[in-house]
């Protein structure tokens, strides 16, 4: 089994982590340098144009999250080698919704929101496809 430190040296892994980390605490701190960090961090990964639609997909995701989340998201700061129950749970949704498996998407999001209404979760997973698109497209 990979250790998070495994995982977070693949590209595709370390994208989604670092984008929840730095959108998350961009929203709760209201603080305008998380946001430039995950830009920041998706030009160098992917470049200029990847990163546009990349940073919009995520954006999306990562709103839908939060509107439908029953209590805070848990993150760890950027430079943490670490993941922590809700990213993992949200790498956990984008996998599914790579592999098109909506059954463990919808049960990764219930885990990962803490919300169980059918509603909510089909909200969070339609707002994770097109995330999960442009990171295997990227």
């Amino acid at each position: 089994m990979d250790s998070a430190r495994d995982l977070l040296d693949r590209r595709p892994e370390r994208l989604v982590v670092t984008g929840f980390r730095n959108i998350m605490a961009a929203c709760e701190l209201g603080d305008m340098d998380c946001w430039e960090a995950a830009w920041q961090h998706y030009i160098a990964e992917l470049g200029a144009s990847p990163a546009r639609r990349m940073m919009g997909e995520l954006q999306y995701w990562a709103r839908s999250l939060r509107r439908h989340a029953g209590r805070p998201l848990s993150y760890y700061p950027q430079c943490c080698r670490q993941l922590c129950h809700d990213e993992c749970m949200a790498l956990s949704v984008v996998a599914a919704a790579q592999a098109g498996d909506e059954a463990t998407g919808l049960l990764a999001a219930r885990y990962l929101t803490g919300v169980s209404a059918p509603r909510a979760l089909a909200d969070v997973w339609q707002a994770t496809l097109p995330f999960a698109c442009a990171l295997s497209e990227a």
